[in-house]
């Protein structure tokens, strides 16, 4: 009985997300191709906090839907540090597609919207993928060596791409997100990386360095720790309002002056600072992770 009612809660929880995405793309990708096409850059900031407004209210919606469904259970410690205005970068470590609508959900109308790395082949899913190109987010577009062996040209053309992603973001307060592990956690992984850290794979400072070295302004970290008391995490899991008790940790982290205003991207000694910096902030986390409390 109660996987049926479980399945069934999915099911419509499923339905109303699809309808919410496609109502709601109806407004967003008109109003991106209007903004693309508009030469004034005034024009073209109305037109991004109007579309901003628009995402919003899609996070909104998926609120009400969650809270009427699933009932969640979220303690949210340091709700405090979630910056109102100005520009960020933050960071969480990830488990489930599931922490996206999470973090959309208690950051919401907050601090400004979140802006999520995404690779660049996501621009291509129907709907949503314009979706989020109309919502400005960065799509980073990666090279494997073998491609830069055969066409050398490529050498830097990704950095080139990510800083014509970002430069609008000098235009409207931003908070640029990036999961440091770059993937969602499994044991496997974890042992495949041999990470050090007991509940979370190793950090790549890529996203983070790339943010703060081509987005000015940035001068702090907004971390999210994210504990969820179910063992079992898939997308579908978290329709079926399995995944409905959580503890989230918030915390604002100053950056270092030293890693500020400063090209990360070419100073490979700097930024290999950083990654022991990061390295540093990763252990703290797995200790939070780690505290049955």
């Amino acid at each position: 009985m109660k996987f049926l009612f479980e399945n069934t809660i999915g099911i419509t929880s499923f339905t109303i997300l699809v309808l919410n995405t496609i109502i709601l793309s109806c407004l967003l990708i008109p109003l991106g191709i209007i903004k693309f096409l508009i030469p004034v850059t005034a024009l073209k900031v109305l037109f991004t906090k109007f579309i901003i407004k628009v995402g919003e209210l899609w996070i909104f919606t998926n609120k009400l839907w969650v809270r009427a469904l699933h009932n969640p259970n979220w303690q949210i410690i340091g709700k405090e540090n979630i910056k109102s205005d100005g520009w960020t970068i933050a960071t969480s470590n990830h488990q489930s597609v599931a922490d996206i609508f999470l973090l959309q959900d208690i950051t919401n109308r907050k601090m400004p919207m979140l802006k999520f790395f995404m690779k660049y082949v996501l621009i291509y899913v129907p709907v949503i993928g314009l979706s989020w190109w109309a919502l400005d987010m960065p799509f980073l577009k990666r090279y494997t060596k073998k491609q830069l062996e055969k066409n050398p040209k490529l050498h830097g053309k990704d950095v080139i791409e990510m800083k014509r992603a970002l430069k609008h973001y000098a235009l409207y307060p931003v908070t640029v997100f990036s999961f440091a592990e770059g993937t969602r956690f499994t044991l496997k992984k974890h042992h495949n990386q041999n990470s050090p850290f007991k509940n979370l794979l190793k950090p790549k400072e890529g996203g983070l360095v790339t943010a703060l070295s081509l987005v000015s302004k940035i001068d702090s970290l907004i971390d999210f720790t994210i504990k969820f008391d179910s063992t079992k995490k898939s997308f579908w899991d978290y329709l079926c309002g399995r995944m409905n008790s959580a503890k989230i940790i918030i915390k604002e982290i100053k950056i270092p002056k030293k890693f500020i205003d400063e090209n990360l991207l070419e100073n490979k000694s700097l930024r290999s600072e950083f990654k022991e910096w990061l390295n540093s902030l990763w252990a703290e986390k797995d200790l939070l992770l780690s505290n049955r409390d």
